[in-house]
């Protein structure tokens, strides 16, 4: 992305900068001295949204008319891959950037039997609490000492997706019929499988795959049956196996963390206290006394 800087060149236009990124997904966040973003084409979807200072976006549309639109706190500016724009702020501004990849979005769509044609709409002024909320908390998962793990962050992204599918663009949905939930035979399945794999981060791809559906059926079908997100459930589940491990006194903490799936025995105390008030070694020593 080229920009041009007002700014003295010795000096860093960046206040402050945080980019994520994962499959199909990129995010970032900056504040920034002013500038102008000179107008182009991206190969993303690209979403942009004013979290605080005032943006003015300039783009032709699809239609060919030219679009220019002052932004302002909680502004979104939806730009769909291929159509051009451009911006310029003559004060600092707060901005939020989510770029898509088309072909993950293409494949997210087919995965949940949406119409494999669809476009998305232009949008240049709309407020958008939940595309904000879902951004941020992703940018604050990537950074955090504690992440909860992949099976999150893709449930984060895949309800983003279909958000975006079925509020943005004209995707028709056939719609699927879960009253069920899980059949006791799927479920089976998946349990057998966190239990064979907790100390993996496990995707929530996956687990979908285990139990033959899409990523949105299947969490959808897992909590009606579960009553819990598959996210929680294989977080409890490797909170009851490191009990099991810290009932053998011989096995330091550190390796009790990994073998349940935590990033390190600071990650593991963090979660273990959330579910159980106490910490590892209290526990432990609560248990063998």
């Amino acid at each position: 992305m080229e920009i041009v800087w007002k700014s003295h060149k010795i000096e860093s236009p960046y206040l402050f900068r945080q980019i994520g990124k994962w499959d199909g997904i990129k995010i970032h966040r900056a504040r920034v001295l002013p500038g102008k973003m000179p107008e182009q084409i991206s190969d993303f979807h690209e979403m942009n949204i004013t979290l605080g200072g005032k943006l003015t976006t300039e783009k032709c549309s699809a239609s060919g008319k030219f679009v220019k639109t002052k932004s302002e706190t909680g502004n979104l500016c939806f730009t769909p891959a291929g159509q051009s724009v451009g911006a310029y702020w003559n004060a600092p501004i707060d901005s939020l950037g989510i770029m898509l990849v088309p072909d993950f979005v293409k494949q997210t769509a087919l995965e949940n039997r949406f119409s494999s044609n669809f476009e998305f709409a232009e949008i240049y002024k709309r407020q958008d609490a939940l595309i904000q909320q879902i951004a941020l908390t992703l940018l604050d998962e990537d950074k955090s000492e504690s992440p909860s793990g992949r099976l999150y962050t893709d449930s984060l992204i895949q309800t983003l997706t279909l958000y975006l599918l079925k509020n943005y663009s004209n995707a028709n949905s056939i719609k699927e019929s879960l009253n069920g939930g899980l059949s006791g035979y799927k479920l089976r399945r998946v349990r057998e499988f966190i239990d064979a794999n907790l100390e993996e981060d496990l995707s929530l791809a996956e687990l979908a795959e285990v139990a033959d559906l899409s990523q949105f059926h299947f969490s959808r079908a897992f909590r009606k049956s579960t009553g819990q997100t598959p996210q929680h459930y294989l977080m409890e589940q490797r909170i009851e196996r490191a009990k099991e491990l810290l009932a053998k006194e011989d096995l330091p903490l550190v390796e009790i963390s990994l073998r349940t799936g935590f990033k390190n025995q600071s990650h593991f105390t963090t979660l273990f206290r959330k579910f159980t008030n106490l910490t590892p070694k209290l526990w432990r020593e609560l248990k063998l006394a």
